[in-house]
């Protein structure tokens, strides 16, 4: 969007013409070919909410856990659940699978791309 330059008449500064600086290309205005997996390594947080209601409950108990069991056994599935889940992600990815979605991580990303490479 092209700024008139009235407005820039009460700081005193008019706007460069965009012909006096020449684009120079530092680095190819394309995509690599390959992704980096520096971004997979973040922290993967399972059963927040199960565990807070779990340690509110032990700490209105005053820790003793023969109270709680019903919290317990709640936390114990979503964990096991979690752990299963995350070993199938795990197969599918040493098997090679790319399944479609918005959750690839860049070993399938990677073999996506090797299928439709960007044109040199």
């Amino acid at each position: 969007m092209r700024i008139p330059g009235a407005l820039y008449a009460a700081r005193g500064r008019k706007p460069q013409n965009e012909k006096d600086v020449p684009f120079q290309e530092i680095l190819p205005l394309r995509l690599k070919n390959t992704v980096s997996g520096k971004a997979d390594s973040g922290s993967d947080v399972a059963c927040l909410q199960e565990m807070g209601v779990l340690f509110a409950c032990l700490k209105d108990n005053e820790f003793v856990e023969k109270y709680c069991h019903k919290e317990i056994s709640q936390f114990q599935n979503c964990y096991k659940f979690y752990m299963d889940r995350k070993f199938e992600a795990k197969q599918t990815v040493n098997q090679g699978i790319v399944q479609p979605g918005n959750n690839l991580n860049y070993k399938q990303l990677n073999k996506y791309m090797r299928r439709f490479p960007n044109p040199q």
